[in-house]
């Protein structure tokens, strides 16, 4: 027996047939480490949640509609809404803004007609809107003496909107209900990160219309508009020309402002809060859109 057959199996001191069936294993070998990584890799897929696979970008024309909750079950139709202009009047105090605000939400509809409104499920508010610069500021701070502060306010969204398309094409009755409060902020951080006017557990409620509404006094009724409505063979619905208005909401005082709320009273005295219904209004002036879900879950699904 020659050691150098045990040695190396390849050498040509090996017989043929040995060399034959040393490649037709590693042949085999390899075909079946091929197959299981294929199997491996088809398993991996199919369990990989659908939201972390890789979606297909939406057209142009429907990329409003990215934030749309179309994996949530039961949703049917997008809604997207983006404004002009925003006016609010709260207290003592307008605010008024053209930089855009947005809201995303899905809709699903029970086998009753009622409306079920789903927020998005990607992490991102339903409610989108810049900070907007309050005027006048913020006068009384301690340190400044006679000076004002420079003081932004934004609109967050703090509970489950409701809406009532009916109401909307009606004129008549709420159509989009948005429960906020309106976070208060300044370039120095004087007023800490959750410095709001009102908050989660006692929001401002905007009962918003196309129609006209029925105020407490001082106010008088103002009425909204529903726009024109445009349709497309897709199923987008456009309203241009909309208007949403409501000044019948209350607004509580300011929460958290400053070190232990130390800042609440002088933001409230400033601004002529906590302010009863009758004294506030909003008006919402843009556009709203509405496309079957099941066109956008063609990309995003």
């Amino acid at each position: 027996m020659q050691p150098s057959s045990f040695a190396n199996p390849s050498s040509s001191s090996a017989p043929p047939s040995s060399r034959t069936r040393s490649t037709r294993a590693r042949r085999s070998l390899a075909a079946c480490v091929g197959v299981a990584m294929l199997a491996s890799a088809s398993l991996l897929v199919a369990l990989t949640p659908v939201s972390a696979r890789a979606a297909t970008p939406l057209p142009g024309n429907l990329a409003k509609f990215a934030h749309c909750p179309v994996n949530v079950k039961g949703v049917t139709l997008c809604l997207y809404s983006r404004t002009t202009s925003t006016t609010f009047q709260i207290g003592s105090t307008t605010v008024t803004s053209t930089k855009p605000s947005t809201v995303s939400l899905g809709v699903i509809f029970s086998k009753s007609g009622q409306i079920h409104v789903v927020l998005p499920d990607d992490g991102t508010s339903a409610l989108q809107s810049p900070a907007i610069p309050l005027p006048g500021g913020l006068a009384g701070i301690p340190g400044l003496g006679t000076g004002e502060l420079k003081v932004t306010v934004t609109p967050q969204l703090v509970g489950l909107p409701s809406l009532s398309l009916v109401n909307l094409l009606a004129a008549s009755g709420p159509g989009l209900t948005l429960p906020i409060d309106v976070l208060v902020s300044t370039p120095t951080g004087a007023l800490g990160p959750e410095c709001t006017i009102a908050d989660s557990s006692g929001p401002i409620t905007l009962n918003l219309t196309t129609g006209t509404t029925n105020p407490a006094a001082p106010n008088v009724p103002e009425t909204g508009a529903l726009g024109t409505l445009s349709s497309k063979n897709d199923g987008l619905l456009t309203i241009s020309g909309l208007k949403l208005v409501d000044n019948t909401f209350a607004v509580p005082g300011a929460q958290g402002c400053g070190p232990l709320g130390a800042l609440d009273e002088i933001l409230d005295l400033d601004k002529g809060l906590p302010s009863a219904a009758g004294s506030n209004n909003a008006v919402l002036a843009g556009s709203s859109y509405t496309i079957p879900a099941s066109l956008i879950r063609k990309y995003l699904g």
